[in-house]
């Protein structure tokens, strides 16, 4: 546009106030629709657990949220865990777009732990097909030159590469097609039968303890509701309410309640559907309590004192130090901050501490030291500024402090998983000689009995007692029990 004078100057003014307006009133609707869409819901599952709830009475269910894992590889485990992620923590409509389906992604079965692009002797997809639909070999379409290489996450530790067959969809988003990849080949694959013990055991534990509640208390029913399975859960949620409860007691077999998983997560899609039942249902009333955690009742205090008990050896001279490690999930660091479940912890800490340092000195050790530790988003990629102690660091601090012994715990873990078994150890055991990334448990792994590594690093003599697994089924149905009877009418 060409301003030749007084009048071409007040067209182009009243040019750019015209954009200047429209761009802004199209800024303030799209941030208005944002918020509309993101905004915090009226129930607040952080308000109903903060509210004191011991008067539950009349027609009552119950129903356990619980993150199991299967017993075998099921894609659907993987692809719903990522769904969780992305729905929950990526805001609409960036989760909309973030992660698109951008083909087929494939692994050498027997190099699945590559991070840099290689000539694979074979290839296989997530549902263990190393073929595609059209009868070509994976391999031969890498011949071809139809595949591309895909570099690792810059932003996940130990991450792997694939590759990538872009000439159709796979269906599911490719991020969740590489963690299920993963899982099939570099942590289902290696463990003994192909079997994880996570399935069995959880529902074994959470069985009990509804079992325990219905019992002592006049229930109507009771359910477990698969945190990563949203038609088990809804389904689950459902039969409860059918069965005529009124009141719904919300508990989770996580021992720590976090925003994410829980309060935010998997508790407020209960929510929503005791919300759709009862529009479906003339408007029943139906109230939700929210039970206290399970690492929050004595029982809990009881398992975890037991464990170190059973795994701290006694001295062997006088003078000795010998360090606990209570080690956690984790969470990332920019969720450290904001998400209750750091209160929690320190709670659980404060009040584990003693015990702990009591037990490590009834073994003869002269010094008791009991840190505090995190299993995974506490390495240097994750946490660069090392807000977070790692459980890697806290083992290094031992050897280098000269402890004659470093055990650790888990407080938040009461079955061997993928995380236990794969993920956290390649950070926990890191460097750490005689651990290799990835590497499986042995051949005939009893898991009635808690999976129990060891390593030396000079002095020291560091082990990882494992998640309590069968061997405490009873003391975590109990724990779990009295946390949710805790809401019942005395």
């Amino acid at each position: 546009m060409t301003v030749s004078g007084p009048g071409d100057k007040m067209r182009v003014a009243r040019f750019l106030w015209g954009v200047a307006w429209r761009t802004s009133l199209f800024a303030a609707v799209v941030g208005a629709g944002l918020w509309w869409a993101n905004r915090p819901k009226a129930w607040d599952a952080n308000t109903a657990l903060a509210t004191p709830a011991t008067r539950v009475d009349g027609r009552v269910g119950v129903v356990v949220v619980a993150l199991v894992q299967p017993g075998r590889f099921e894609p659907k485990f993987f692809v719903n865990f990522m769904e969780k992620i992305f729905t929950e923590a990526i805001p609409w409509p960036v989760n909309e777009l973030a992660g698109a389906d951008a083909g087929i992604v494939l692994v050498d079965p027997d190099r699945p732990f590559a991070a840099e692009r290689f000539p694979p002797r074979r290839l296989a997809d997530v549902w263990g097909r190393e073929a595609d639909i059209d009868g070509v070999p994976w391999i031969e379409k890498f011949r071809r030159g139809e595949l591309r290489w895909e570099k690792p996450s810059a932003g996940v530790p130990k991450d792997i590469g694939f590759y990538l067959y872009p000439g159709r969809k796979s269906g599911m988003r490719t991020p969740a097609a590489k963690t299920a990849i993963k899982a099939r080949y570099l942590y289902y694959a290696r463990l003994p039968g192909g079997v994880l013990p996570h399935d069995a055991q959880t529902r074994a534990f959470v069985d009990g303890a509804l079992a325990d509640v219905a019992a002592r208390y006049p229930v109507v029913a009771t359910a477990l509701a698969d945190a990563f399975d949203p038609h088990q859960k809804e389904a689950a949620v459902r039969r409860v309410l059918d069965a005529g409860a009124d009141t719904i007691v919300l508990a989770s077999a996580q021992p720590i309640y976090s925003d994410f998983e829980e309060l935010k997560g998997s508790f407020s899609s209960v929510r929503k559907t005791v919300e759709a039942w009862r529009k479906e249902n003339g408007n029943k009333p139906v109230r939700i309590v929210v039970a206290p955690y399970l690492a929050s009742r004595p029982g809990y205090d009881a398992l975890i004192v037991a464990r170190f008990a059973a795994s701290v050896p006694q001295a062997t001279a006088p003078g000795q130090s010998a360090r606990a490690i209570l080690t956690l999930h984790g969470l990332p660091v920019s969720l450290m901050g904001s998400d209750s479940w750091t209160k929690r912890t320190a709670e659980v800490n404060a009040r584990l501490r003693p015990k702990v340092e009591a037990v490590v000195r009834a073994k003869g050790y002269a010094r008791a030291i009991v840190d505090l530790a995190s299993e995974g988003f506490a390495d240097k990629l994750e946490d660069p500024e090392d807000k977070i102690l790692s459980v890697n660091e806290a083992y290094r601090r031992a050897a280098q402090a000269g402890d004659a012994v470093a055990v650790a715990v888990p407080l938040e873990f009461m079955a061997e998983n993928t995380d236990t078994l794969f993920a956290h150890s390649a950070l926990m055991f890191d460097g750490l000689q005689g651990y290799a990334d990835y590497a499986g448990p042995p051949p005939g792994t009893d898991w009635n009995q808690p999976f129990v590594r060891r390593f030396v690093a000079g002095k020291t003599v560091m082990i990882y007692a494992g998640a309590p697994g069968g061997s405490t089924l009873q003391m975590q149905s109990a724990a779990l029990a009295d946390a949710i009877g805790s809401v019942f009418r005395r």
